[in-house]
Order: structure tokens, then C-alpha cells, then sequence
């Protein structure tokens, strides 16, 4: 089967956090900022997945933990 090539399609900012929004909403019945706020406070670290589907789903859609990302291994 011949490669299609496809457009990549680049979403705001504001259109991010519209998206985090609406899952935190449909997931946890709050808002995005409010579940973003928690997540950094460590609330949500012992929820199972399977008590509460979609919870990774809305964490991948979440900005990254500034903590998580300045221990990460540097290219030398």
C-alpha cells in the first residue's frame, strides 16, 4: 500500500485548553484549570484508570509536570 501523506493540523493554545476543559468536565466534573491545579498538587495520583475512565486519556492532554521535565535526561 503506497505512504498518503498527511497535513499536520497545529491547534492553539486557547483550543488546547478548551479540549482539557471539556474532558476534565465529562471526566471529573470539574473544570480544566481546576483539575490542571489539582493534578500539580498531586491529587490525582492514586486514581485508577479503571474507577475512572478516561483519566489518562485527560492527563496526556494536560500540559507536563515542569518538575517531570527538568529531571529529564539531557542529549549529550
Amino acid at each position: 500500500m503506497p505512504a498518503t501523506k498527511k497535513k499536520i493540523q497545529w491547534i492553539t493554545q486557547g483550543e488546547m485548553e478548551s479540549l482539557v476543559d471539556k474532558r476534565a468536565r465529562a471526566v471529573l466534573k470539574v473544570s480544566g484549570k481546576t483539575f490542571i491545579r489539582n493534578r500539580k498538587r498531586g491529587d490525582y495520583v492514586k486514581l485508577d484508570a479503571d474507577k475512572c475512565p478516561g483519566i489518562v486519556e485527560l492527563a496526556l492532554l494536560s500540559p507536563g509536570d515542569k518538575v517531570a521535565t527538568s529531571r529529564a535526561r539531557k542529549n549529550s
